[in-house]
């Protein structure tokens, strides 16, 4: 059976919308297969390797932590499958990435990795369990790799066998750098998802309109989504091509809060070669106290100062792989003082009321005490 047509049996046999998905927990999970979706991209399948399989939302992603010989990394990937289908992250191979080109070149059926989640909150609300009623309209825009959250999120609405009224708008540079394009002509037109790819070069499209070759802008946007004020809408690439897309939604009157964005843009590089320098003496800024319990240890840390970097120019060897409030890793149990949190989907509610935060995003507003 293809992997187009055990898809569409999926499709026709889910009976709901959304399973619930596990706590985000440490996991040791086993390679099982590869598959090339380019040249430069594969997809890498896994199983739990202690057997508890466990559920994830479409969206959601995981931290990987890899031994290397540049030591071990930690990289955030989406999970680009179902769960119906099994475990699957896909990964573009970065040139000079050693993360990227250590899964791609040494990873094999049978090894072993070690990954922290499911994390992130980029999954529509209807797919959440949130929202009751129909379905909304969606627009999904993705870039490259961006691909990847929105092919599960599709896939996962489809699955449902609810109706659906669906846009997905691909941009990639070449037939050859789509990814998932025999998927993508498969799906196009099925239960209510219309599929279409925008190539910066070559005249051809995997799947949709035929059109010049260029770039999405805003005069193609209310082209090929003429109703696109009335949907919500889903966006995923690199951090220039949201900024585009932002642009392109303010031009078409689209409202700020029906956007939803989620950008991967954590550099696959080797850890620096270099000791944290101190932090800058406060100036006018108020310093805190910052006790790290498990490790032994006090630091100040200024009140415009995330407390992880206080943490690194201090010496103090905390997890940490994102910086950014996407991955996890850092989480921390905050056991006196209170800070000032801006994630990026790294932890959730019932989270952070247990007294969890991200200390890579978190600024002290008092004296704190840190499970770690």
């Amino acid at each position: 059976m293809t992997q187009e047509l055990q898809y569409l049996s999926l499709a026709a046999a889910a009976p709901q919308l959304a399973s619930a998905p596990a706590e985000p927990a440490p996991r040791v999970l086993r390679c099982t297969g590869t598959r090339a979706e380019t040249a430069a991209v594969t997809t890498l399948m896994f199983e739990p390797a202690d057997g508890q399989f466990f559920d994830w939302l479409p969206g959601q992603y995981l931290t990987l932590s890899l031994d290397t010989a540049h030591g071990q990394l930690s990289r955030c990937y989406t999970i680009s499958s179902i769960p119906a289908e099994g475990l699957e992250i896909t990964v573009k191979a970065l040139s000079g990435g050693p993360a990227s080109s250590w899964l791609h070149d040494s990873l094999v059926p049978g090894t072993v990795v070690e990954a922290h989640g499911p994390l992130g909150s980029f999954t529509p609300a209807a797919l959440a369990g949130a929202l009751p009623g129909p379905l909304p309209s969606y627009l999904f825009l993705a870039a490259g790799s961006g691909i990847t959250p929105l092919r599960s999120i599709t896939r996962a609405l489809l699955e449902s066998g609810a109706p659906i009224d669906a846009v997905l708008l691909y941009s990639a540079h070449d037939p050859g750098d789509v990814i998932f394009h025999r998927e993508l002509r498969a799906l196009d037109g099925a239960g209510g998802l219309r599929v279409e790819t925008i190539l910066s070069t070559g005249s051809v499209p995997t799947t949709g309109l035929p059109r010049a070759p260029g770039r999405l802008d805003a005069a193609m946007l209310q082209e090929l989504v003429p109703d696109v004020q009335l949907r919500e809408i889903f966006a995923c690439g690199p951090p220039e091509y949201l900024e585009a897309v932002r642009g392109m939604l303010d031009a078409a009157g689209v409202d700020p809060s029906a956007l939803h964005v989620e950008s991967f843009d954590i550099a696959d590089h080797a850890p620096a070669n270099t000791v944290a320098q101190p932090l800058e003496a406060a100036r006018d800024r108020q310093v805190f106290s910052v006790e790290f319990v498990r490790s032994g240890r006090t630091i100040d840390c200024p009140d415009d100062t995330f407390v992880l970097d206080a943490a690194l120019a201090a010496g103090i060897p905390v997890p940490s792989s994102c910086a950014l409030g996407m991955c996890g890793t850092c989480k921390s149990g905050l056991l006196q003082g209170t800070v000032e949190m801006n994630h990026a989907g790294g932890i959730r509610p019932k989270e952070i009321a247990a007294g969890k935060i991200l200390i890579c995003c978190s600024t002290p507003t008092g004296d704190l005490v840190i499970d770690a």
